[in-house]
């Protein structure tokens, strides 16, 4: 699988994760999705409302209204996105939440390093996934 972002939309979720600081910024991902690929389309950056430097929660209506106008425009959800103070991997919250997901993609942003990374958790076992930048 691969995940592909528009250079826009990095720079988006880094101005976003810099902001925030060092409360995890947060957002959800919308596009097109094949076996092979998701190619973000719609970034849709979003409050924390835990306002948590280890934890993110999306406000419900947030992510309604977000789903209404991506299902408008003809596009799906491709999975979420989060900053963390620590490496870009999965912490033992996220990996409990993942499994509660399903098959989406998390986007994780160190805020102390700017790396990227991307997981997608598949039968239980957690895959880190390639992010080509357009």
């Amino acid at each position: 699988m691969i995940l592909r972002l528009k250079r826009q939309h990095v720079s988006l979720l880094k101005e976003e994760a810099v902001k925030v600081h060092p409360i995890e910024a947060c957002a959800i991902l919308f596009g097109e999705l094949t076996q092979k690929e998701a190619v973000v389309k719609r970034v849709v950056v979003a409050s924390n409302t835990l306002q948590s430097n280890v934890r993110f929660e999306i406000d419900p209506e947030t992510f309604v209204n977000a789903f209404t106008e991506a299902v408008k425009e003809g596009l799906e959800f491709v999975g979420l996105f989060h900053s963390h103070s620590a490496p870009a991997m999965p912490s033992s919250i996220d990996l409990k939440y993942m499994k509660l997901w399903g098959d989406v993609i998390w986007l994780i942003l160190s805020s102390t390093t700017g790396s990227l990374a991307a997981y997608k958790m598949k039968k239980g076992e957690v895959r880190e996934i390639t992010i080509k930048i357009d």
